[in-house]
């Protein structure tokens, strides 16, 4: 019984009373507000509901700009994707680099049987000046 009774005594002494305590610290600027009935609040509660009021159309306005430049950019990505994919196609119609390499090697090996044949045969014996 006896460390049901340090229990309880450990568990009372950890409880805070919250009644008496404040948050921070310190009071509440201005006086309290007046019960609930109509008996309304204290002074400047009007002026800050007025004013966040005007901020919240000012967000709401911008919020429906956002939308708009999302409705815009979503376009806009449906254009690129379009553009990409024309592109995509092009590309493939283009010759690749070993289809250039190939001509390219072709061509070099034609011309030179082409320079070669025409030296056996004697058409590219360089001509000699007649004094």
């Amino acid at each position: 019984m006896s460390g049901e009774d340090s229990s309880a005594a450990d568990y009372s002494a950890t409880v805070i009373d919250i009644s008496t305590r404040r948050i921070g610290g310190a009071p509440p600027p201005g006086p309290p507000l007046n019960p609930p009935g109509g008996g309304g609040t204290f002074d400047g509660m009007e002026a800050r509901v007025a004013r966040l009021e005007a901020d919240v159309g000012h967000i709401q306005k911008d919020v429906s700009e956002i939308k708009e430049g999302i409705k815009t950019l979503g376009k806009d990505v449906s254009d690129l994707k379009v553009n990409y994919a024309t592109i995509a196609e092009r590309m493939t119609h283009l010759p690749t680099k070993s289809y250039i390499g190939f001509w390219i090697t072709g061509g070099l090996t034609v011309a030179v049987a082409a320079l070669t044949l025409m030296s056996r045969l004697g058409w590219l014996i360089a001509a000699t000046a007649k004094p």
